[in-house]
């Protein structure tokens, strides 16, 4: 769980799974790099926590593989 500041300074709270993580950024599958991985990618996920909160969501928002773009490394 994280949390990400509105345009107005309000915090909101959201979830990234392990999984998503996995999925769309190739983290590690046993999460040991999942807080790396959050900052490496964290103007995507946040912007995609406020795509969420702008289209109806309420906290905490639950991100999902849609929600965010495909990065690998490499």
């Amino acid at each position: 769980r994280f949390w990400v500041a509105t345009p107005e300074g309000l915090p909101i709270g959201a979830i990234l799974s392990k999984q998503v993580l996995q999925y769309r950024f190739d983290a590690q599958p046993d999460g040991s790099d999942a807080v790396a991985m959050y900052e490496a990618n964290r103007g995507d996920i946040d912007a995609a926590v406020l795509r969420r909160i702008t289209s109806g969501s309420i906290e905490p928002v639950m991100l999902r593989e849609n929600d965010l773009p495909l990065r690998l490394r490499g």
